[in-house]
């Protein structure tokens, strides 16, 4: 087991809407480029370094159209917010890459991308269905992205992936520190995924290769377990609407900037710092932004 966290900031993303939830869930869950981007500076404000972003269209069905995400990365910008800018491309893997491995959320070259480790997937929500992504596609995924000098951040959906992470890295394919998100409490919407337990989250730790940094995230009611767990195991945070709309039981969350200041709040309680985006993008070994 690696030290625990001694003096090192920690890193928090914030994802603001994700590919399920809409507003009929939460109202508050922002769907427009002016909304996603408000929702990103205010979470900024609140000390998120990171955002992940995912992308809707018109009538809030989840997209990777280019023009609607430089139209986000655009207004971002526009409110001298500097936090890192991380595109999702799971839009690009619905249910596979296409056929002509094109990569449409990253061709307006966002600072970060998210690259899901998901080769089974089993999604109750959508029956009982079997999704492949396979390895090659997940390669064309890491050699676009370091072509662009993409950091990537790997989403690891299954402990026993693991092993693709570390063929990743022996293939050249990915640029240290190795940032690895844990993806925990997906259990009940897709049986190829892992619930959140505290042991298994220790583990995945364990396994970590070396030169390897790791943020967390839960889904829903394991938000607040993994997160604070995280923080503990020397590891960082992932929180937002994409993957819990609540702040507590019954009670839907005001915005991502709460569930932030919540989180930034926790780990001051415990003696932890938090990064700002300038510190980030020198600890994940990303160019400095030029002055807003």
């Amino acid at each position: 087991m690696r030290e625990t966290r001694m003096t090192e900031k920690l890193i928090v993303t914030v994802a603001t809407t994700g590919a399920i939830h809409g507003k009929a869930a939460n109202p508050n869950l922002p769907e427009q480029p002016e909304e996603i981007a408000q929702a990103a500076y205010e979470a900024w404000n609140e000390g998120a370094s990171i955002v992940h972003i995912h992308a809707r269209d018109k009538d809030g069905a989840p997209t990777s159209d280019p023009e609607i995400l430089k139209d986000i990365d655009r207004r971002i910008r526009e409110k001298k917010c500097d936090i890192i800018i991380q595109h999702s491309t799971a839009m690009d893997y619905v249910p596979r890459l296409p056929s002509d491995g094109r990569i449409k959320a990253i061709e307006m070259n966002p600072e970060m991308a998210t690259l899901d480790i998901t080769i089974p997937r089993m999604a109750a929500f959508s029956g009982d269905q079997v999704f492949i992504t396979t390895l090659a596609e997940i390669e064309i995924g890491a050699k676009a992205m370091l072509e662009r000098g993409i950091k990537i951040e790997i989403e690891l959906f299954n402990p026993v992936l693991m092993d693709e992470v570390y063929y990743l890295i022996n293939k050249g394919l990915l640029t240290k520190p190795y940032w690895i998100n844990f993806v925990l409490g997906m259990r009940r919407s897709n049986r190829a995924y892992m619930g959140y337990s505290p042991k298994l989250l220790m583990q995945l730790v364990d396994e970590l290769p070396p030169d390897s940094m790791f943020s967390s995230m839960g889904i829903a009611g394991d938000e607040m377990s993994a997160t604070v767990q995280s923080i503990l195991l020397g590891g960082h945070v992932r929180v937002g609407f994409e993957d819990n709309i609540v702040y507590k039981k019954g009670q839907p969350a005001e915005s991502n900037a709460q569930l932030v200041a919540r989180t930034v709040r926790i780990a001051r309680e415990i003696g932890c710092e938090i990064n700002t985006p300038a510190e980030t993008r020198k600890m994940l070994g990303i160019s400095q932004l030029a002055k807003l």
